[in-house]
């Protein structure tokens, strides 16, 4: 049976994946220094305060846990390959436009409340105050509103890209006999 704290440490896991893929830019480097913050905080158990914020403490430990790690490999020397791969390669500028694309078409196909407060808060940068002024309604509202709506666009987004990858497999499976015998 988890304890509370297990239970809450759980319902933090996507978004301490989320920030330590923002700190990293890998997404195998942030899941390493998401285990190695659940392994600390459950090593510190005792010196979380009951009440207070445990997401905030858990990504006090995963950014302190990023920051350690950077000062001691200052000292290291990297391989050529990885200096070659993350200094020198540019990333190919029409995986973000697709990406981008993806994404605004789906955003589209949000309720009109949804669409409304992302605008307001994620692309006009409203605090959460000045988006309750202009849509006249309390704080909480526009909280749970935007919730909903970052909700509603990560599923409809994780959606289309499992469509995407199912229609790109059938169109392979019907070439691949042609592609077999050629």
């Amino acid at each position: 049976m988890l304890t509370s704290f297990e239970t809450m440490m759980i319902d933090c896991l996507p978004h301490l994946r989320a920030y330590g893929r923002s700190l990293t830019k890998d997404p195998d480097m942030a899941d390493d220094l998401v285990q190695d913050t659940i392994v600390r905080a459950i090593g510190a158990r005792e010196s979380f305060e009951e009440g207070t914020n445990l997401k905030a403490w858990l990504f006090t430990i995963l950014r302190n846990k990023f920051l350690d790690d950077r000062r001691r490999k200052r000292g290291f020397f990297e391989q050529i390959e990885t200096v070659v791969h993350e200094r020198l390669v540019c990333p190919p500028s029409q995986d973000v436009a697709v990406e981008f694309a993806n994404v605004a078409r789906v955003f589209w196909t949000l309720s009109a409340p949804h669409r409304e407060i992302l605008m307001l808060i994620g692309v006009n940068g409203l605090n959460y105050e000045e988006a309750a002024d202009v849509l006249g309604c309390p704080i909480g509202t526009v909280r749970s509103r935007l919730s909903r709506a970052r909700s509603e666009l990560q599923k409809k987004i994780n959606a289309a890209d499992t469509d995407a990858q199912s229609e790109a497999f059938q169109e392979l499976t019907r070439q691949l006999p042609a592609l077999l015998a050629a």
